[in-house]
């Protein structure tokens, strides 16, 4: 019975390893590909909260060809400007995204606007 525990808790383990370095490898090549070739969008602020002392989580929209793309980040600090969650919330912000493959972006978290 234990060794039936062990190889679970080794199989889990590895699952958990596994999902992790994918997500660590994407993240990767998607920085690249946004470094080679990338467009310029406005984007909207659709939710920015915080969790505990220094989880920060950005929630943004952006449109590329009439297909409206919803994405989430943790930046790593505080935003400014954004102390209380909510002022952030319909700002503009540019977004720089892959014109290949539009899904692929990422924020320009110093260039929250006041419209």
């Amino acid at each position: 019975m234990k060794t039936i525990k062990k190889i679970l808790l080794i199989f889990f383990i590895v699952i958990i390893i596994s999902i992790s370095l994918k997500k660590t490898i994407t993240n990767y090549y998607n920085k690249k590909k946004l470094q080679t070739n990338s467009k310029i969008i406005e984007g909207v602020i659709t939710d920015y909260y915080e969790i505990g002392l220094s989880n920060y989580y950005l929630h943004y929209n952006y449109i590329v060809d009439g297909v409206i793309y919803e994405k989430e980040i943790m930046p790593d600090k505080l935003l400014k400007g954004c102390e209380n969650d909510k002022w952030c919330i319909k700002k503009k912000i540019i977004v720089k995204y892959f014109p290949e493959d539009p899904s692929i972006s990422e924020p320009i978290l110093d260039s929250i606007s006041n419209f």
